[in-house]
C-alpha cells in the first residue's frame, strides 16, 4: 500500500511539473508565499528592452560610389543619436535588385528603404518625374542643389513621388551626366551620329538622343559594362563617379564632359517602415539623412578632379563640348514635356535657375 501511495505522489507530483513548462512571462519565485506579510504588494516588474530597429537599405551602386559612403555615415550617425536603438544594414551593387525593382520593393513595403538613384525612375508610376532629364536644366552644383532642396524638391515629393506610395525622406546626389563613347570626341551635336548610346529607359533621353542624330537602347545599368565590352553599345551618359566606380573607362575610349543632366539620389522608405516609426525616431532618421547627404555631396564635388585623373590616366580622351549647340538642338525635349505635362514643373525648374 505505502509503495502504491508513493507512485501516486510521484505521478502528481510531475503533473505539476509538466504544467509549468513554457513559461517564461515570470519565474515560480516572484509569486510570494502566502504566509508573507508583503504578499498583498505585487512585485515591481522590470520593463523589457526596447527592440533594436535595424533598416534593410539597398542601392545599385558600387562599394566604392559615393552614395555608399553616404549610407555608411548614416548608419554611423543613426546609431550614435538613436542611442542604439536604430542601425542599418546596406546592400550595395544591386544585391537586392537595380533602381526600378527597389522602388517596387519599396511601395510593395516588402523593403524598408532604398537610395534610389533619380527621381526619373519614378516616371512608371507618374509621367512627370521625366522633367529630371530635361536636357541642360541646371549649370551647376549649387544651382540644382538649391532646387531640390527647396521649393522644386518639396513640390515633386509632395505632388508626384509620394502620392506613388513610400515615403521620400532626402534627396541626396548622383551628380552630373557625361558623355563617354568609343567612335569619336562629341564637340557638337553632329559628332554624336552614327553612335549607340545606351541610356535608361526614359522617353526624353531617348528624344534627347534622337535630336542629337544618334540612336539609343535602353539598358539596365548592371548590364552596361559587358554590352560596351562586347561592342553592343558604342557609348553611355554617366556622372563622373559611376564612370570611375563601375571601371567603364576600361571599356571606353573619350570623355565628353557635358553636364548635361543633374541626377539626384531619392531616399525612399517604405510607408509601412515609416509609419512604424514614432515622430522622435523619425526625426532622427531625417536628421542623419541631412547630415549623411553632406558627405556624398562633398565627396562628389571634390571627387571630380581625382576621377578625371583615373580617367585620363587609363587612356582616356577628355574635352569640353559646345554647350549652347547642344543646349539649342534640345529645344524639342523641353516642347515635348509642356505639350505633355503643361508649363506647371517646367516653370518651377526656371524659378530655380540662376539667371
Amino acid at each position: 500500500m505505502k509503495k502504491v501511495i508513493s507512485l501516486v505522489l510521484c505521478f502528481v507530483m510531475l503533473l505539476s511539473l509538466a504544467a509549468c513548462g513554457g513559461k517564461t512571462s515570470a519565474p515560480a519565485a516572484s509569486t510570494p508565499a502566502a504566509s508573507t506579510p508583503a504578499a498583498s504588494t505585487p512585485a515591481a516588474s522590470t520593463p523589457a528592452p526596447a527592440e533594436k530597429i535595424v533598416f534593410k537599405i539597398s542601392h545599385q551602386n558600387a562599394i566604392t560610389h559615393p552614395t555608399q559612403k553616404g549610407l555608411e555615415a548614416f548608419k554611423t550617425l543613426l546609431e550614435e543619436k538613436s542611442g542604439g536603438t536604430m542601425s542599418c544594414d546596406i546592400y550595395d551593387s544591386a544585391v537586392l535588385g537595380n533602381d526600378d525593382s527597389n522602388l517596387q520593393q519599396v511601395i510593395a513595403n516588402s523593403l524598408d528603404a532604398a537610395m534610389i538613384m533619380g527621381s526619373d525612375i519614378w516616371q512608371g508610376y507618374d509621367k512627370r518625374a521625366m522633367v529630371e532629364n530635361l536636357p541642360f536644366a541646371f549649370s551647376t552644383y549649387d544651382e540644382a542643389r538649391g532646387a531640390w532642396d527647396g521649393a522644386f524638391g518639396d513640390y515633386m515629393k509632395e505632388n508626384v513621388m509620394d502620392p506613388c506610395g513610400g515615403h521620400v525622406v532626402d534627396f541626396w546626389e548622383n551628380g552630373f551626366r557625361h558623355f563617354t563613347n568609343n567612335v569619336r570626341p562629341l564637340y557638337v551635336p553632329e559628332d554624336c551620329k552614327g553612335i549607340k548610346f545606351r541610356t535608361a529607359n526614359n522617353p526624353l533621353r531617348l528624344m534627347m538622343f534622337e535630336g542629337f542624330g544618334s540612336s539609343a537602347i535602353v539598358l539596365a545599368f548592371s548590364e552596361l559594362y559587358t554590352a560596351m565590352q562586347q561592342g553592343t553599345v558604342d557609348g553611355e551618359e554617366n556622372p563622373l563617379s559611376n564612370i570611375v566606380s563601375s571601371s567603364f573607362y576600361e571599356v571606353q575610349k573619350y570623355l565628353s564632359l557635358s553636364n548635361h543632366i543633374y541626377s539626384t539620389s531619392v531616399f525612399v522608405f517604405s510607408d509601412k517602415c515609416w509609419n512604424s516609426l514614432t515622430p522622435e525616431q523619425q526625426q532622427i532618421v531625417f536628421e542623419c539623412a541631412e547630415e549623411a547627404k553632406q558627405v556624398t555631396r562633398d565627396m562628389t564635388q571634390n571627387l571630380d578632379a581625382d576621377y578625371l585623373k583615373v580617367c585620363t590616366d587609363n587612356g582616356m580622351e577628355v574635352n569640353d563640348i559646345d554647350v549652347e549647340a547642344f543646349r539649342n538642338a534640345s529645344v524639342p525635349v523641353w516642347d515635348y514635356y509642356v505639350s505633355e505635362f503643361g508649363n506647371d514643373i517646367v516653370d518651377r525648374v526656371k524659378a530655380a535657375q540662376h539667371n
